[in-house]
């Protein structure tokens, strides 16, 4: 009811500052920017709307997430990627006015996009969704670059962050050239990679056509584990010598882990690598799709899960505590919060609870949340974030909602180049039935009401959508099975799967 109320108001008052000035540009971004004192030069209309209409909204906003002035003045104004955040920002407003406020959050466009940007490989992972290495057909250069000219016009803004992925897209010769095309039209770029082909050139390569972030799996602290997971010998070498390469040259670098039974027992193992050579941590959920549907007995158990996601639930936490702490005697801290990550919705779940066992205040929602001071933002970003708040491309230039979804019929939403992307983003059946949860499934098990439709934090979490597609022969809004609260389910499920 109170949307309802609200959404024509705030949709019509974004509408009246939400304007392109043949003198300043976009008048959306240029009056956050005059809001929290950047240096900008503002023509008399564009000055008059940012005082009387933009500058009073943006205070109601603040107040009503509890946001911080100066945090905004830091993300927006001097952060390092200041620009993605402000791209962000025009997609989130643009969204509001779009859509109205909605639990959890559209944005106009997506913040990231994931381009699995070839097929081929060097290794032959046994969770790989995409199950790289077979010959199918992928975009020319060409083509790749007209990709990146249409995700650079998205909703009128932009895309704010773009993460090259595969196959492994250091294997496409083209990649440089693409990549350096991409930085210039997109804030942030990042590359998921196997590792092994970070060479010392190719990282200085990389660091020169500006990518900002590099993410390296590595699935075990051994070599026996991790090449038996990614089945080919001396590849564990060659990516432990690839995040030495990719830290050495100055590069944000992470250590990438999809935890599933062969490796459960190295994780904490994994994690202390991590901590020692000062790079951030992600946890990747094992989805059985793709290679790993024929490897479905290697997934985690809820408990399992769980006792994962509370190890790094309890260091964010600590890291947390650390920084409060400084900023209470110091007035600032240089304590780095958010090091580690999952792509597991439950995440959020598990934090909230260990923060509130404690007395205080933080959240996280899924891995791309997880700053202080903004709890209430990170729950109305709610979750899963597939099909919502990112996207996933093929190859070949399809679109799917998430790139843990098997490729089908139903998933694939059409075709960069041959659809209209910002019309998909905006209609398409399939994105808006996963970014609702209100009609997320219960089941009856034992007597016992379990599902993501009966959990009280399906909007700050709302199950892993690709897992339940997974477990429930396409079914987007069946439950979550790798969930603690549906342990039940699983248990009857894995039954028939196995």
């Amino acid at each position: 009811m109170l949307s309802s109320t609200l959404n024509p108001v705030l949709r019509a008052l974004i509408a009246r500052f939400d304007v392109d000035c043949g003198l300043d540009g976009s008048l959306l971004l240029n009056s956050l920017k005059d809001f929290l004192g950047g240096n900008v030069d503002l023509c008399e209309n564009c000055s008059r709307l940012s005082r009387n209409i933009a500058k009073p909204f943006y205070n109601l906003g603040m107040r009503a997430f509890r946001i911080k002035k100066d945090f905004l003045q830091r993300q927006f104004l001097s952060a390092e990627y200041s620009e993605a955040w402000l791209k962000g920002f025009g997609l989130m407003m643009k969204g509001i006015r779009k859509y109205g406020v909605r639990v959890p959050f559209t944005p106009a466009g997506p913040f990231e996009i994931v381009w699995n940007f070839t097929y081929t490989c060097n290794l032959r992972c046994k969770h790989c969704y995409e199950d790289a290495g077979k010959k199918r057909p992928e975009l020319s250069t060409e083509q790749a670059l007209e990709v990146i000219d249409v995700l650079s016009r998205t909703a009128g803004v932009g895309l704010p962050a773009l993460s090259f992925s595969g196959g492994e897209p250091l294997m496409r010769k083209d990649f440089f050239e693409v990549a350096a095309y991409a930085k210039k039209k997109i804030p942030y770029i990042s590359i998921a990679t196997n590792g092994t082909l970070l060479s010392k050139d190719n990282v200085e390569r990389l660091k020169d056509v500006g990518v900002d972030y590099v993410e390296v799996s590595l699935d075990g602290a051994t070599a026996k584990v991790h090449e038996e997971f990614r089945q080919v010998l001396g590849c564990f070498e060659k990516t432990m010598q690839g995040i030495r390469n990719s830290l050495d040259a100055g590069l944000d670098t992470c250590i990438a882990t999809t935890v599933q039974r062969l490796n459960l027992d190295e994780v904490e193992k994994v994690v202390s690598i991590a901590e020692e050579l000062g790079v951030r941590f992600m946890h990747f959920n094992y989805i059985p799709t793709g290679r790993a549907k024929s490897f479905v007995e290697l997934d985690l158990t809820p408990d399992e899960r769980l006792r994962v996601l509370e190890l790094l639930g309890r260091k964010i936490f600590d890291l947390y505590l650390r920084a409060k702490e400084e900023e209470q005697r110091f007035g600032k801290s240089s304590v780095v919060v958010d090091r580690f990550f999952s792509t597991c919705p439950q995440y959020a779940s598990v934090v909230k609870r260990i923060v509130k066992e404690h007395g205080e205040r933080f959240a996280v929602s899924a891995h791309y949340a997880t700053k202080r001071g903004v709890e209430n933002v990170a729950n109305f970003l709610g979750g899963c974030g597939g099909g919502r708040l990112y996207m996933c491309l093929e190859p070949n230039g399809d679109m799917k909602p998430c790139v843990f979804f098997a490729t089908g019929k139903h998933t694939v939403l059409g075709n960069i180049l041959k659809d209209n992307f910002e019309r998909v983003w905006d209609t398409h059946p399939f994105l808006w039935k996963m970014r609702s949860r209100e009609n997320l499934e219960t089941y009856n098990v034992g007597g016992r009401i379990v599902g993501c439709g009966n959990c009280k934090d399906k909007y700050i979490c709302g199950g892993c959508r690709a897992r339940a597609f997974s477990y429930f022969n396409g079914d987007v809004d069946a439950p979550d099975v790798g969930c603690i609260d549906n342990e039940a389910l699983w248990e009857k499920i894995v039954k028939s799967v196995t």
